[in-house]
């Protein structure tokens, strides 16, 4: 019995970081579905997703006004790194935004990433708690 006195300083030193990590599922639920700016932006479409399991991943909108979709690429990965989770870009776009008007429209391709849906875009929108009372056109690409 004596020796438990030697093992208590142990657990409270441990306890701290038990309780500080989070697992990357846990991220994965935390991570928003939508990020937007006001007004016309490049946006892309992607998966988000624990390392070698893309069947559980998450579809996330981004947006910002930028002159490259790959700016808007590179930031994303680096957050998703940070939070131990993997991304896959599914395309992109732009999208005009008016939040006054709650309007948006959805059209164009993405040069290096290639188009989106802009079908399952709207969709991910409309499911956004800050977007479903939005009025959102897709445009057809010919």
């Amino acid at each position: 019995m004596n020796y438990l006195k030697y093992l208590s300083p142990i657990g409270r030193c441990a306890k701290p970081l038990i309780r500080s990590y989070t697992s990357p599922a846990a991220n994965l639920l935390k991570v928003p579905k939508v990020e937007l700016e006001d007004g016309k932006m490049l946006y892309l479409l992607i998966m988000v997703y624990m390392h070698g399991d893309t069947n559980n991943g998450k579809t996330v909108v981004r947006g910002w006004n930028t002159d490259s979709h790959d700016g808007i690429y590179d930031k994303n990965v680096r957050a998703m790194e940070k939070l131990g989770l993997c991304t896959k870009c599914l395309g992109g776009g732009v999208i005009d935004n008016n939040e006054g008007a709650k309007k948006m429209k959805i059209h164009g391709r993405c040069k290096t990433f290639g188009a989106a849906n802009h079908y399952k875009t709207k969709d991910i929108l409309l499911s956004s708690s800050k977007y479903k009372d939005f009025s959102i056109t897709v445009k057809k690409e010919n």
